[in-house]
């Protein structure tokens, strides 16, 4: 990329959010997560909640943790270069005959 693009805050959040996640062994709470990031309560929550839509997070009474919709994504990457792999050992082994 040649350009510079303009990074979007709110992006960055929700980012920095799931990464928070993903390092949580168990479901936590909104107010937890916006002390441990440095970001407002209420954003933190409006995050989650549009998160949740897409789930992204579940809610677990008033914690929250990863839900299921990044998993199938992480499959799908998987499985995508697993595909690449498998071709190009088959065109390693073609070009050793």
């Amino acid at each position: 990329m040649s350009k510079s693009y303009k990074r979007i805050e709110a992006v960055s959040k929700t980012i920095a959010i799931l990464k928070y996640l993903g390092n949580c062994k168990e479901p936590v709470s909104g107010v937890e997560i916006g002390k441990a990031l440095g970001i407002a309560e209420g954003t933190v929550m409006c995050h989650l909640a549009t998160l949740e839509d897409g789930g992204f997070v579940v809610s677990v009474g008033d914690r929250w943790m990863l839900g299921t919709a990044l998993a199938l994504i992480w499959a799908r990457v998987k499985s995508s270069l697993e595909a690449d792999k498998d071709r190009i050992e088959k065109d390693l082994r073609d070009i050793q005959i």
